[in-house]
């Protein structure tokens, strides 16, 4: 006879970004459905969090030895690194999982997914946030062969799942055409809420542009974002706090994401290489979510979010804002990215996990 669901387990990294949002909807909406929910993160930021967590702590000399080797090694020897890492957290998971009484686990980046190498006897659905090992690779953090290595231990982990997904559709598809394209594959995208229309972006003639989200990974593109703001004023929010070299108008962190009502566009900066072309930033979302008409680089297309984005590059530009500066094209956008996160909203967007669980 098939177990009934109960209680479910979300393995996470809670932080100040997006990471910390999608478990926190996925336990609210799974709670409306009756289930017990609790949240496994392999971070300490949890004081805003005011429900009972279960989470893997790390002491301050377990953070400053990841910070370190995450900063001065690459290749093999990060590699190595790497390994001991995922076998020592996975092991700290291991045994918290088997201490619980779990029917169900949803696994949500690929550091946490590694527990699954070991039996544990709960079945799992992995939720993930981006290809982990391609980021790396892409970032010049492992070598080729680490890379292979890599692939062919995870997957292992993803034909053992009850169900796979990636948290947006293009790194599906991504993954899909790369390295594994099993059956198990379901998707449930990211969501949004759709902001209230006294905190719609409204236009301004003199448009203000915003850059707000993490800051940090090469992927970014912090050289690229320095590059636009010499062309043109943006501000700039979120942390790490970048190097001054760059030239930024960094404001710190956002008070509130109601800021963005007082900007004309939302501003997306990212690498170009093989992965990011198929990248996904949630704060496009979170954008749009506010009636934001979204500046995004040329080489990154999205079909879902391509009636919501300006496409630019360098030399183009300035002249994308001033296009879009005209009173009524910035209004048909910034209406159809209101409309946009109308249809994203959170409880369309993980239906169709709802459905797999059951």
């Amino acid at each position: 006879m098939k177990k009934t669901i109960k209680h479910i387990a979300i393995l996470c990294s809670l932080d100040m970004f997006a990471n910390t949002v999608r478990p926190l909807e996925l336990k609210k909406q799974l709670i409306k459905k009756g289930y017990k929910v609790s949240l496994i993160s392999n971070t300490e930021l949890i004081e805003n969090i005011s429900s009972k967590l279960i989470f893997v702590k790390q002491t301050r000399h377990e953070r400053a030895i990841y910070s370190y080797f995450d900063k001065m090694i690459n290749g093999k020897l990060y590699f190595i690194y790497l390994s001991l890492v995922l076998n020592f957290r996975a092991r700290k998971l291991k045994k918290l999982i088997k201490e619980q009484s779990f029917d169900l686990l949803i696994i949500e980046n690929h550091l946490q997914a590694f527990v699954a190498k070991y039996a544990l006897n709960v079945p799992y659905i992995l939720d993930l946030d981006v290809p982990y090992f391609d980021e790396l690779y892409y970032t010049n953090k492992i070598d080729k062969w680490s890379y292979r290595k890599l692939i062919s231990i995870y997957k292992d982990i993803y034909r053992k799942a009850k169900n796979v997904n990636f948290q947006w559709h293009t790194y599906s598809d991504y993954v899909k055409k790369t390295y594994y394209n099993g059956s198990n594959f379901i998707e449930f995208n990211f969501g949004c809420h759709q902001k209230s229309k006294l905190l719609k972006a409204k236009f301004n003639k003199n448009p203000k542009i915003i850059c707000m989200g993490y800051l940090g990974g090469k992927w970014v593109n912090l050289p690229l974002l320095s590059r636009l703001s010499k062309l043109y004023p943006i501000d700039v929010y979120g942390g790490p706090e970048p190097d001054n070299k760059w030239g930024l108008n960094y404001r710190g962190y956002a008070p509130t994401t109601d800021i963005l009502s007082q900007y004309q566009f939302g501003l997306i900066t990212i690498s170009d290489d093989k992965l990011r072309r198929s990248s996904f930033s949630s704060k496009h979302l979170e954008y749009i979510s506010y009636g934001l008409p979204v500046l995004t680089p040329e080489w990154r297309f999205d079909k879902i979010l391509q009636k919501t984005s300006i496409y630019y590059n360098e030399k183009n530009f300035v002249k994308k804002i001033k296009d879009y500066s005209s009173e009524k094209k910035w209004q048909e956008i910034s209406a159809m990215s209101f409309k946009t996160a109308r249809k994203l909203n959170w409880i369309s967007t993980l239906r169709p996990l709802l459905i797999a669980m059951n």
